[in-house]
């Protein structure tokens, strides 16, 4: 990618974009979130002067949308649990070092969002465990684990249990 400066000469920088930096959606190919030619407006992440190299990033421009959504939502109490986070419910219950888990809150959100099961570690604390956010479809469900493990060990726990989901 070139870099222009303000009046459009190019500056001689060449910038990279990974793919990873394009959007807070998964990326399957390049031309699904930009085209040959298209001009951007990216955020400058890294600097590399002996390379004479930039590091862009698209995505860290837009606010994330999973932050907006947890802050936004109107969540209620659990009417019924989607079978598949049910299904997760069952697989972290059976990992050692769980002690438990129990469905929280649960919310709808305005349009679809994920098609798969998602599952996010929020920054939410509590004194026996994790607070656990799924995700599917239009639904948002809460999850409260009661747990010993560390946060690194939870998210390996999640990273199987999802594996087992999908």
């Amino acid at each position: 990618m070139s870099i222009y400066n303000q009046q459009g000469q190019p500056t001689g920088v060449q910038g990279l974009l990974h793919k990873s930096e394009m959007s807070w959606d998964l990326v399957m190919t390049v031309d699904d979130v930009v085209q040959t030619g298209q001009v951007l407006d990216v955020k400058v992440v890294s600097v590399d002067i002996a390379r004479c190299r930039v590091g862009l990033s698209l995505k860290q421009l837009q606010q994330d949308p999973l932050q907006t959504t947890l802050d936004s939502v109107q969540w209620k109490e659990t009417a019924q649990v989607l079978p598949e986070i049910q299904q997760m419910v069952s697989l972290l219950q059976l990992t050692p070092g769980i002690n438990s888990v129990a469905v929280g809150r649960q919310a709808e959100e305005p349009h679809i969002v994920a098609q798969d099961v998602e599952l996010y570690l929020t920054k939410q604390s509590t004194d026996n465990g994790f607070t656990l956010v799924a995700r599917m479809g239009k639904m948002l469900q809460e999850l409260l684990v009661d747990t010993a493990l560390s946060k690194d060990d939870m998210k390996k726990a999640l990273t199987r249990v999802l594996s087992h989901v999908r």
